[in-house]
């Protein structure tokens, strides 16, 4: 957010070479601490927040809207800024940058030394929505009586061909050849 901030700044008035110099700074800045903390965001909230029976899905959705807010920012970035001038634009993504921040502090949830089980109950209990817990403890559920299935079943193997009487034996000598 200072570093859109400076940007801001920089567009008000006449344009020299010094704030040029600011203006490439003031970016290199924005995109290494865009790259840090907001950036990776759409991939690294999910798969942190949301369990595995629906982590694909949520990183899908979330790809998909940072991937249609990016093409809505470089389509309408020239007549929002025109309309807007260089320095309303630059201070509205400083806005936007400070509410992100507001957001990340207070409502998204610490998940450091957190499981994806406990995540679930968090989310199901601020919610009030226990029927992810429910479909989860079904999976978990049926995998387990798939596990003891394949531990118990009788295991059948394979006869070896010296059990095997010598008419059911293959031909030894055609094998391996086309005549």
């Amino acid at each position: 957010a200072g570093a859109l901030f400076l940007l801001s700044f920089n567009f008000f008035g006449r344009v020299s070479e010094s704030s040029s110099a600011l203006a490439i700074l003031a970016l290199a800045l924005y995109l290494s601490f865009f790259s840090l903390g907001m950036g990776p965001g759409c991939w690294l909230i999910p798969s942190e927040i949301f369990t595995m029976s629906i982590r694909a899905k949520a990183i899908s959705l979330s790809t998909f809207f940072n991937r249609l807010a990016a093409t809505t920012m470089s389509a309408t970035f020239l007549s929002i800024a025109s309309t807007m001038t260089l320095s309303g634009f630059f201070f509205l993504l400083t806005f936007n940058s400070f509410l992100v921040l507001v957001f990340f502090y207070y409502l998204l949830p610490e998940t450091k030394g957190r499981s994806l089980e406990d995540m679930s109950v968090y989310f199901a209990e601020i919610t009030g929505d226990h029927s992810i817990l429910d479909a989860e403890a079904r999976i978990v559920r049926e995998r387990e009586a798939i596990e003891y299935a394949q531990r118990t079943a009788p295991r059948f193997e394979q006869p070896r061909p010296r059990d095997l009487p010598r008419e059911q034996l293959p031909d030894a000598t055609v094998s391996g050849t086309m005549a």
